[in-house]
Formats: C-alpha cells, structure tokens, sequence
C-alpha cells in the first residue's frame, strides 16, 4: 500500500476523514462501554461472598420460636449439625471452610443480635478482624465480647464495660465497624464460638424448637473451586434437605434476574448497532471516495483495465 498516497487523501479529505474517524470512535466505544458494564454486574454478584471470605453460605430455615424469652436461632438459620458440616467438608471442590452462630438473646431490658464466630479462620466472620475500630479482637480461651460501634453508641456501652448477655457476663475488649462487613455478619455482638455454643445448649427454648449439641453451628461458609460451584450448591442441598439455603454469586444474579436480562438484552442490541454503524460508516467512506473518481475509472476502463487493474490501482 502506497502510504504517502493515503496521507494525502486523508489530508484533502479532511471532512470525510474526520466523520468517518468520529463514527468508528462512537461505536468501538460504545461497545467496549456496554459490554464493560455487563461484566461488571456480573463481578458484582460476587461481592457479597468476598466480603465474607467465602464462595458459598449455607443457612437451614426453621420454625419460628413460640416464645422470645433468652436465646432463640432466627426461623431462617436453625441447627446444621456436625455431622452435615463434615460431609460438606469431605465433599470435591471445597478448598475450606468456616461457620458461626447466630443467636437472638431476649432478655429483659435489652434484646441481642449475637453472632459466635471462629477467631482464627480466615474463611467466616472472623475477617471482621480487620474492621476493629478501637480496642482488640476477640483472643482465644477467654469470655470476652466485641461490640457492634453504632450499636454501643446507641446504648452508651464503653470500652472495659462488663455486658450481660443471657445472664452471662462478658467484659467489652473492642468495638468494630459493622457496616464493613456482609449483612449475614452483621450483629450487635461478636463472642467466642464456644461462649455463644454455651449459650445455646443452655437455652430450653431454643432446644425445643430446634435441638442443638456441642460442635453444631447454624451458619456455613464455603470456600469452593469456581468451576464447582453450581454443582457443590446441589450437593450441599441433598445433604441439609428442602428447607436449606445455600447462596452462591448465581443466586445474587437470580436475584436480580429481570435486571440483569434486560441488561444482557440491550448489551447486545447496542453492540449489533454499533457494529453496523461503524460497517455503514466505512462502506459510505469507500463508495465517497470511488464516485469521487467514477470519471478516472470509466476512463481506465475505456482504455481496457479490468476491474482487478483498477482496484489494484485504488489500493497501491
């Protein structure tokens, strides 16, 4: 190809050269820009789980509590035993895993949102770790309790205070940042593990209404190979039956299903339209520039070029 020949063309064809560039532009833009935001939607159905340092949650739906007095399980994370918690475990794909407990602790002048967490795993609630705004966190062996900033704001609870949860006394080592974490971590207090298992073998009305044993939890947290995902969510099912929950990124998308439809419809209606403008804007540049030379070529024809030797002519 000739390149001094092309620079001028596009020198004296400034006009036709500038739209043609402005209308390539406009619709490579437009959808890098559309396909970008698909993408986008997509990453973040996973931001929830990445909050939490997990793939997966798994929650197990119960019956609501007759009587709302001590500590009771929320009617949508009741029992998940040991021994359902170790057949997840064993199952192909699962890098890891982390649990909680969730409790709901009436007691007389004060209602608790009280989350046991493991201090250590770094898949769970303990990455709420990084979201301490003043004191400590939670050490192992000790009864002990973080509270939730906003809430101890409300309530006037300070640092070093002695809190009673459930009748059992926990001194105040730190308070954290909640609003940081995923909303399945959010509670008013964070406790050892084994002090919130204590709490809810000691409870008769928690134990009525759904039985719990040393070792069970009601919260489950599931680091997962990516490709194994949708298929270890069916698993985890069959194991904890009909009335379990286990959320995955798809189920966020699922979620959002009519958004997230309409969004991937549109992604490509706009991306046919660009790339037949940026076609349409090409081809009108080239017929612009061959009637602009319709006389050179019926000339070169008369004379016995065939269309090969004019083309070969327009592109050298």
């Amino acid at each position: 190809m000739n390149l001094r020949y092309m620079m001028k063309e596009l020198y004296y064809q400034k006009r036709r050269t500038v739209t043609s560039i402005l209308g390539l532009s406009i619709g490579i833009a437009l959808l890098i820009i559309l396909n970008s935001l698909s993408l986008a939607y997509r990453q973040a159905a996973h931001v929830p789980l990445q909050e939490i340092g997990a793939d997966i949650t798994v929650q197990r739906s119960g019956d609501v509590p007759q009587n709302l007095a001590g500590p009771v399980f929320p009617c949508s994370a009741v029992t998940i035993r040991k021994e359902e918690v170790e057949k997840i475990q064993r199952l192909p794909g699962v890098r890891g895993t982390g649990t909680g407990l969730l409790l709901w602790v009436f007691d007389p002048n004060r209602a608790w949102i009280v989350l046991g967490i493991e201090k250590e795993n770094t898949i769970g609630p303990s990455l709420l770790r990084a979201s301490v705004t003043e004191g400590r966190f939670l050490e192992d062996g000790k009864p002990e309790a973080l509270v939730e900033q906003a809430y101890a704001r409300q309530f006037g609870i300070r640092l070093n205070d002695t809190i009673s949860v459930a009748n059992e006394k926990f001194p105040v080592v730190g308070f954290v940042d909640a609003s940081r974490a995923a909303k399945i971590a959010v509670a008013n207090v964070y406790l050892p593990l084994k002090q919130a298992e204590n709490l809810a073998l000691s409870s008769k009305g928690l134990q009525s209404v759904s039985p719990y044993a040393p070792g069970d939890v009601n919260l489950l947290f599931v680091k997962a190979d990516q490709e194994k995902i949708t298929g270890l969510a069916s698993e985890m099912k069959g194991i904890l039956g009909s009335k379990a929950t286990v959320a995955t990124p798809d189920s966020f998308l699922k979620l959002l299903g009519s958004l997230f439809a309409l969004s991937d419809k549109f992604t490509l209606a706009a991306s046919l339209i660009a790339i037949i403008i940026a076609v349409l804007v090409a081809f009108k540049t080239m017929a612009g520039n061959i009637a602009e030379r319709a006389r050179e070529i019926g000339v070169l024809k008369a004379v016995g070029w065939t269309n090969r030797n004019v083309v070969s002519q327009l592109m050298s």
